[in-house]
């Protein structure tokens, strides 16, 4: 049985992103998320928790909590930012295969529209495709910033916008993987098995032959199957190096997980579990919320989990 110490759902999943207004006209104008949160661009904050060099440590950025229609009590939010002081490190790969999380699962009431608005848009969207994060027909897009987006029929609470509801992450060995997220509080909702993928289901217009991959899905116990992860080693991914340390770099880097208590969730992590320096406490100027106490751990693919310290009483009304 999981230690109730550990993981227990969703609060955000991060993308940084070369203009958060961009960002924002496809998240939320298109897709319907709206930002419940921000912060104060003009507040330095320390980097130096997130590996970002920084003069004096002072990191100036902008953030946007996007939520859909569940909100913060029951959503996981899309946390945008943009970079100003360092600026942004820009991806420029475009090898879906490579690790880290390479794509956002988004249910939307109809398939079509929505693709057919992200295409207005200016976006790279694909045909139909199984999705890996949905399990159905999906639809993929490249975001502005080159993150995946998984488009597949949501319930009937998506009609008011769409629901953010998983990631895919990109293992170089699923098994270390699956080992990580079981040491850190996730669920196996679907284990580990081989699955034929094709080209066109890591990324749209993305060329090469189908190969058999180790597909499997987990889920915080809050989340359920309401936010999944999905976590697939592709053959082309044996090999890679993790994704380096340092919180600017484009794209979807990292998820922040909800704790009771900081400390007592990383006494019931293994010892193996990398862990990045000690706990800190994290502001959020311009927010409701002074800030919060959080504690770094890295996945072997380099993603980075965060623990935050968020007590369920704040999600209960």
């Amino acid at each position: 049985m999981v230690s109730e110490d550990l993981a227990r759902r969703f609060l955000h999943v991060n993308l940084n992103c070369r203009s958060l207004r961009t960002t924002e006209s496809i998240y939320a104008e298109v897709l319907g998320l709206s930002a419940r949160m921000r912060t104060d661009p003009k507040v330095p904050t320390d980097g130096t928790i997130l590996g970002i060099d920084g003069e004096n440590g002072e990191t100036y950025c902008e953030t946007a909590f996007l939520y859909d229609i569940r909100g913060p009590r029951a959503a996981c939010a899309l946390e945008a930012i943009e970079y100003f002081r360092p600026e942004l490190v820009p991806d420029t790969s475009t090898v879906p295969t490579r690790p880290g999380i390479r794509a956002a699962s988004v249910r939307v009431a109809d398939v079509e529209v929505a693709a057919a608005a992200l295409r207005a848009a200016g976006l790279t969207v694909g045909e139909p495709v199984d999705g890996l994060i949905s399990g159905t027909k999906s639809v993929l897009a490249l975001d502005p910033d080159g993150a995946v987006m998984e488009l597949a029929a949501g319930d009937s609470d998506a009609s008011e916008g769409a629901l953010f509801a998983g990631i895919r992450i990109a293992a170089i060995d699923l098994e270390a993987t699956a080992a990580f997220l079981d040491a850190i509080g996730f669920d196996r909702l679907d284990p580990p098995k081989p699955v034929v993928v094709s080209a066109e289901q890591l990324a749209p217009g993305h060329a090469g032959d189908p190969v058999e991959c180790l597909v499997a899905r987990f889920a915080l116990p809050e989340d359920a199957a309401g936010f999944t992860v999905t976590v697939v080693q592709h053959p082309a991914t044996a090999g890679e190096q993790p994704v380096p340390w340092g919180g600017n770099r484009q794209g979807l880097y990292r998820c922040a997980l909800r704790v009771e208590n900081v400390d007592k969730a990383l006494a019931a992590v293994p010892d193996w579990v990398e862990q990045r320096g000690e706990p800190v406490w994290c502001p959020l100027p311009g927010t409701k919320i002074d800030g919060l106490k959080i504690a770094f751990l890295r996945s072997p693919d380099g993603v980075v989990f965060e623990f935050v310290e968020r007590p369920l009483k704040l999600f209960t009304r």
